[in-house]
């Protein structure tokens, strides 16, 4: 597998003063390829920041994702970038680009750990502007786990969300999970001290209250559907001949 990552720009300018401060100040040695998806003269890159841990400021965020559009009749090209704790976000940043998601397979042996943790991904995958995210961060001193905090648009009760990203290296696989939290104070709190189980949003409630509430219907009106079924040959058998009279 090859994880050098190449953007491809040789012989090219950049196009603005932004494209001009990233092609500056990042490094594709220092990244490894996660994936990549190409799109005629428009790149996709999904990749892990092997420096992030050296910076001097701690917890910074590991998962660096970019955009390059080319232009080589101009000899230009333009870049964008953003830097994630959770692939989850990564992959949504580039899906609120135009690259669809599945085409962001990670080129590792790493897969989700349970369905959960596929719903979860799928939901912020599909977000668009649900999340507002307020900070991200991988924890140095355990590089297996990484959080974002956002705002959710979509809540009422408990609108601040805290994704955990965990891996498990030695399975080969990673959980993510949300908690809800009434304000970015106690999502701090709760992030720092881990000394509780995490939250739940409260829709997982309803979600689970809806399911058991359909269970119950379904095993109740099971036994008069079958019986209704069963007298229903007896009943038309019952019937008088609605034929002509002779």
């Amino acid at each position: 597998m090859n994880t050098d990552l190449d953007f491809d720009v040789d012989g090219l300018s950049p196009a603005d003063d932004h494209s001009d401060h990233l092609w500056r100040y990042t490094w594709e040695s220092d990244y490894d390829l996660l994936a990549r998806h190409d799109v005629g003269e428009r790149s996709f890159f999904l990749t892990f920041d092997t420096a992030a841990t050296w910076d001097v400021e701690r917890d910074l965020p590991n998962i660096a994702t970019f955009d390059v559009q080319r232009d080589r009749a101009q000899g230009t090209f333009a870049m964008d970038s953003f830097a994630h704790a959770n692939v989850a976000f990564a992959r949504k940043w580039l899906a609120d680009r135009g690259c669809p998601p599945e085409a962001m397979e990670l080129r590792t042996p790493f897969a989700p750990a349970d369905e959960l943790t596929t719903r979860i991904e799928d939901q912020i995958h599909r977000s668009g502007e649900r999340y507002d995210l307020i900070e991200v961060k991988a924890a140095d001193e355990d590089p297996t786990q990484a959080w974002t905090i956002a705002m959710d648009r979509h809540a009422i009760e408990v609108p601040v969300r805290v994704f955990i990203e965990q891996s498990q290296p030695d399975q080969g696989t990673y959980t993510v999970r949300e908690g809800a939290f009434p304000d970015y104070a106690a999502a701090e709190d709760w992030l720092y001290t881990q000394s509780t189980p995490l939250p739940q949003p409260p829709e997982y409630r309803r979600d689970a209250d809806a399911l058991r509430t359909r269970a119950a219907l379904a095993r109740t009106t099971a036994p008069i559907t079958a019986a209704v079924e069963a007298s229903a040959p007896a009943a038309a058998a019952a019937q008088p001949d609605r034929g002509r009279s002779l």
